[in-house]
């Protein structure tokens, strides 16, 4: 590989350059000479710039996008440098005046050839996750298009990810950004139902390509592109055809992702133009329905990466436990099942796990179906199967639909409130408990007890401070269903924590819709809500890092029905990685404020999502009836 190019169309002037720079082995000539085009890759272009910069530009435009990694120095005459800056815009460089400084030049050389390119501790630990949680859910599988989805030649070819709900559509496209071309770059993820125009499309994909890291490449992961609304296809297909909008132009290394439901709930002109501009490699993936094999596999192994992850001995699930997971439809796919497990494994200690321990998410249980712990010998309820009479199942089935009462204190709520909260308040005792004990051999060390006196209260703070949350979630009074103002609210709770947010640096970006129709629900129990999932947001963004919050009507997002929908996103690299065992799943866990913030707007009659897939960005919605 030629370590150096030396590239002026001026040969007296390229012959200067080599001199200046002491590099024997440089590939010389002209920026019109083909030798290039087979000189293979380089680890730094020096480029020097005149006449009417034409042929210099397009060298750069034909070289730069296959010479990911190089280094450029451009080296133009002293009175073009402002040109050069605007002109070769899009081209992460190093500008000298011609003639450089012999000592300049060649110390920029030896930074550039010397810049280690190996992965980062955080980037590491991240593929890692990626690629043991698609090795769980897909083992089974043979994917095809993948591998050419992979190949860092197909890196910039649109690519379609479909499948239903929870099928891993969003895992895949990670796991391609991750060992695919983009290596390297920002991913940014787009939840296309919430788009409702074009601005705003373009507002999102230019904070993404802010990033430093989108400067070699970003990857736009479109969510659920078939429900973005019409009227934004012409533009998008516009930006994946020709070329993106101008705030991404920086971007040397640019790749569409669109991940959409199998089979499209979408008009036919739509399908098409989705198929046109994104399907340039699609991948398929089947629902768990029609993988009869991957249950078993899928359980083991997650229970052995929730073991280790725990410094737990492994164990393994009952022979009835795994026919009751085989026998269950799992209408929320790869992700129910999944978090089935986890909250299984959580909630329960034995070995084998008996099939009456599993949990299933009683919200999820399709029409027909009841879910209740099995005693010896007994099946689960399938569709059609009246339930017996006096049971809890034909109980519930008599009762008045609709919201509950009061926050929701089901049996699965219960263990996971428990859960979060011995998780809540181990945390704190583990130092004092530490400290306590070293406090009598180190009493007479002022500066350990200065700090003992801070850890302890700083700790004691946290427990109050969740003690007093818990007394405000038991005093709350049975919901009342009556108009919020969700813009309102948000603007007030944003507004309590202004302090906070200026000391730590935080960019918080906010789109929050004041003209739509006011949300249904009790406004003390949605504030209480809010302000958990607010406190818990503030608590895992690192210092500078951003927070986007935004709320707008959505026509179906509640169950098919018309929602108030409130969107928090947030990126936190190390916090959800340290605060429990397999990304994506351990943060809805193990936080209290998430559970309980998830009972009070399930007891109004709206439900809580929440997406920790990725181990950059967490993204939070609400929605609530309209």
């Amino acid at each position: 590989m030629a370590l150096l190019w030396i590239v002026h169309r001026d040969p007296g002037r390229r012959l200067a350059l080599a001199r200046l720079a002491a590099e024997p082995s440089a590939v010389i000539g002209g920026p019109s000479d083909r030798l290039f085009d087979g000189a293979g890759s380089a680890s730094v272009v020096l480029l020097g710039i005149g006449g009417d910069f034409e042929a210099e530009l397009e060298f750069a435009h034909r070289h730069a996008p296959r010479l990911r990694g190089t280094a450029w120095i451009l080296v133009p005459e002293p009175s073009d440098l402002g040109e050069v800056r605007r002109l070769f815009d899009t081209l992460p460089a190093e500008l000298l005046a011609f003639p450089p400084e012999a000592r300049t030049l060649r110390g920029l050389l030896a930074a550039a050839r010397q810049r280690r390119r190996a992965d980062p501790l955080s980037e590491r630990r991240t593929r890692d996750g990626l690629a043991a949680r698609f090795a769980r859910w897909f083992a089974d599988l043979e994917f095809p298009d993948l591998l050419r989805a992979l190949d860092p030649q197909l890196a910039r070819v649109p690519l379609l990810v479909r499948g239903e709900p929870g099928t891993g559509r969003g895992l895949l496209a990670r796991y391609v950004h991750a060992f695919g071309g983009t290596t390297g770059g920002a991913f940014l993820s787009i939840d296309c139902p919430s788009i409702a125009s074009t601005p705003e499309l373009a507002s999102e994909i230019a904070r993404g390509a802010g990033r430093s890291r989108a400067r070699s490449s970003l990857t736009v992961c479109l969510e659920e592109v078939h429900r973005l609304p019409p009227q934004l296809f012409h533009e998008l297909r516009s930006w994946i055809e020709i070329a993106p909008p101008e705030e991404i132009q920086q971007t040397t290394w640019l790749r569409w992702i669109g991940t959409a439901a199998e089979p499209f709930t979408t008009p036919p002109e739509t399908e098409s133009a989705l198929l046109d501009s994104l399907g340039g490699i699609t991948v398929r993936i089947p629902p768990v329905r029609d993988r009869p094999k991957l249950v078993p596999a899928l359980v083991q192994e997650t229970t052995l990466a929730w073991a280790e992850a725990h410094g737990a001995r492994p164990r393994r699930f009952s022979e009835g436990a795994i026919q009751a997971l085989r026998e269950y439809p799992w209408p929320g796919n790869l992700r129910e099942l999944e978090a089935v497990v986890l909250r299984t494994l959580a909630g329960d200690a034995s070995d084998p796990i008996p099939a009456s321990s599993v949990r299933f998410d009683r919200d999820a249980v399709p029409a027909g179906w009841t879910v209740e712990e099995k005693g010896p010998g007994e099946e689960l309820a399938r569709p059609g199967t009246p339930a017996p009479t006096g049971s809890p199942a034909a109980e519930e089935a008599q009762a008045p639909a609709g919201p509950s009462p009061g926050p929701a204190l089901d049996r699965a709520f219960t263990r996971r409130f428990l859960g979060a909260l011995a998780h809540e308040l181990r945390n704190p005792l583990v130092p004092i408990r530490t400290l306590a004990d070293l406090l009598p051999e180190r009493f007479s060390d002022a500066e350990f007890r200065s700090r003992f006196a801070d850890r302890v209260g700083a700790d004691v703070g946290r427990i109050e401070a969740t003690l007093d949350r818990l007394a405000e979630f038991a005093a709350l009074p049975p919901p009342e269903n009556g108009p919020v103002d969700l813009a309102g609210l948000l603007d007030r709770l944003l507004e309590e924590h202004r302090e906070e947010i200026q000391r730590r640096r935080l960019l918080v970006l906010k789109e929050l819709d004041r003209g739509q129709p006011l949300a249904r629900g009790d406004a003390a129990h949605l504030e209480l809500a809010l302000r958990a999932l607010l406190d818990k947001t503030l608590e895992l963004v690192p210092e500078g890092g951003d927070l986007y919050l935004a709320s707008k009507h959505h026509a179906s997002g509640l169950r098919g029905k018309p929602s108030v929908r409130v969107l928090i996103r947030y990126h936190s690299p190390t916090q959800i990685a340290r605060k429990g065992g397999i990304e994506g799943t351990s943060l809805a866990e193990s936080a209290l404020e998430i559970v309980l913030a998830d009972a009070l707007v399930h007891g109004m009659g709206g439900q809580l999502t929440l997406d920790a897939s990725g181990a950059e960005e967490t993204v939070v919605v609400l929605d609530l009836p309209g």
